[in-house]
């Protein structure tokens, strides 16, 4: 992907990793980007500005890990192969909020025989377990489904600190409908994750989708077909947490990013622990990398070198790379100046253009035209959003 506001003549061209299948072969092919115990360094979105501000947005892992910690002094910059000192590039990690929004959207299965208070009960506690993990970095919406046509909104908890102990509405939960409409909920969530997102006025939105699901669908409302092209074509980051004595299903069938299983649900509190603190280390991977490029003129070729150190404490590195045109750079860059970035279409937004056009009269027609959207895309010198890859991380 590529973001960043053009400054007259620019052009920038960026090498990425796409996440999902596709993006894990494609990572292989990228120089520094190992998936086993490397470095990996996935770019989001990449802002060029004059009079000469380069700033990149990216998502680092080390092996299957979020790599967290990171300092200014881990990235190395360097264009057309010659590396800059942190003189030359005043460098600066800049706050990630400043460009991005994240956000989690629990679905908790409340299907099937749940008339037990007991079993109610641990998984509200379980609940309130991940809540209180995943909120540290991110607001963090929780759904509840059963068999019926729609998931229930369960809370809203916004980013903080605090301690969620309990979450009464699991905890009085009624079924409307004993079978188990999964698969439509799981799209159905996809939607309100994503619904949240779009609210935001950040250019860069990141969604982290988790299903706690305790069985599989047994209502064929949705094919489990549709389900799964709905998870494939999200961008959205997908966990999934599941119980191995949960007959016909497991969470390492729909997660993108994570499984977390128990043994029965008498243990299925350390497995929502698990998720919290994946979901709450999945945003503390990103990185706003911002510098001052010494080029005036002519393309130039980037390199970002991340190094850190693997468990036996020696030095690993990934990298990602892009090209830019300098012509009309000057000096008197500011690293931390808030970085801007190019509006590309995301796929649905594509989908409802091509409809809309389909819509259109031809010209004498006196088929009236339909009114503008409401969110209409922003003029070219104000911010707009910058799709999400397809995985880690990553965005929507």
């Amino acid at each position: 992907m590529t973001g960043g506001p053009r400054a007259p003549g620019t052009k920038i061209t960026m090498k990425q990793s796409t996440l999902g299948l596709f993006g894990l072969f494609a990572s292989l092919l990228m120089p520094g980007c190992m998936l086993f115990g490397g470095v990996r360094v996935e770019p989001v979105a990449t802002s060029v500005q004059k009079p000469s501000n380069v700033a990149v947005y990216m998502a680092v892992s080390q092996g299957q890990e979020p790599a967290l910690g990171l300092s200014e002094q881990s990235f190395q910059v360097s264009e057309d192969g010659q590396p800059l000192t942190a003189e030359q590039s005043r460098q600066v990690l800049l706050p990630r909020d400043m460009v991005a929004v994240h956000r989690a959207l629990l679905l908790v299965d409340m299907s099937g025989p749940i008339a037990e208070g007991d079993t109610r009960k641990t998984i509200a506690m379980a609940v309130a377990r991940f809540v209180t993990k995943a909120h540290q970095t991110q607001p963090v919406s929780v759904f509840a489904f059963d068999g019926g046509a729609q998931i229930r909104s369960i809370g809203e908890f916004p980013e903080g600190n605090d301690e969620i102990a309990e979450i009464p509405a699991l905890e009085s939960y009624t079924s409307q409908d004993t079978s188990s409409n999964l698969n439509g909920a799981v799209i159905e969530a996809i939607a309100q994750l994503d619904a949240r997102l779009m609210t935001a006025q950040k250019p860069i939105r990141v969604g982290t989708l988790v299903v706690f699901a305790r069985g599989p669908d047994l209502a064929g409302r949705v094919t489990e077909g549709k389900m799964r092209e709905a998870l494939s074509d999200s961008k959205d980051l997908v966990l999934a947490i599941s119980s191995k004595d949960a007959p016909g299903f497991r969470a390492s069938s729909i997660e993108k990013d994570g499984a977390f299983e128990a043994e029965s649900m008498a243990s299925i509190l350390d497995p929502f622990d698990r998720a919290g603190e994946r979901a709450a280390s999945l945003v503390n991977r990103y990185y706003l990398l911002s510098y001052c490029s010494p080029a005036r003129a002519g393309k130039r070729r980037f390199k970002i070198v991340v190094t850190t150190k693997n468990d036996e404490d020696k030095e690993i590195q990934g990298s990602m790379s892009g090209e830019f045109d300098a012509d009309g750079f000057g000096s008197g860059c500011d690293p931390t100046t808030r970085p801007r970035f190019v509006q590309t279409a995301r796929p649905d937004e594509d989908e409802q253009k091509d409809k809309e056009k389909s819509d259109r009269p031809a010209k004498g027609s006196s088929k009236s035209a339909k009114p503008p959207a409401e969110n209409a895309a922003a003029p070219a010198d104000e911010d707009a959003v910058a799709p999400p890859p397809d995985k880690p991380g990553y965005a929507k």
